[in-house]
Parts: structure tokens; C-alpha cells; sequence
């Protein structure tokens, strides 16, 4: 039972990323994982799930380039 819960909730995180990634969302799971494998260092921490998701914000409608598909 509880092994189903954990793959249950494991292909929710999966569907809620790719959800996050076609509307161009923030993903913050995405983020953590990305910074743990390539950032990480000792006494230094990733940006709070607030400040991501402003810097992704900030990125995306301040960046000076268009921001559409067409």
C-alpha cells in the first residue's frame, strides 16, 4: 500500500512538471534538483521557493526579448 502511495505521488510530482514546463511555469522541484547536482556546495543554499519564483518572474517579463510564440 504504501509503495503505491510513493509511486502515486512520484507520477503526480512527474505530471505537475510537465505541466509547469508547457505553460512556462516555475518549477521549484526542477530547480532544487538541477541546483543540488550542479551548485551545490558546502555553506551555500539554493533560493527560497518565494525568491525562485520571483527570479523566474523577473527573468521571464523583464529579460527585454519577446515573450510569445508568435
Amino acid at each position: 500500500m504504501r509503495y503505491r502511495l510513493k509511486m502515486l505521488r512520484m507520477q503526480l510530482r512527474k505530471l505537475s512538471s510537465a505541466i509547469k514546463t508547457i505553460f512556462g511555469m516555475p518549477d521549484y522541484d526542477r530547480y532544487l534538483q538541477h541546483w543540488h547536482k550542479n551548485h551545490a556546495k558546502p555553506g551555500e543554499f539554493p533560493l527560497s521557493e518565494k525568491e525562485y519564483y520571483m527570479y523566474a518572474l523577473k527573468n521571464r517579463y523583464e529579460s527585454g526579448g519577446i515573450n510569445r510564440c508568435c
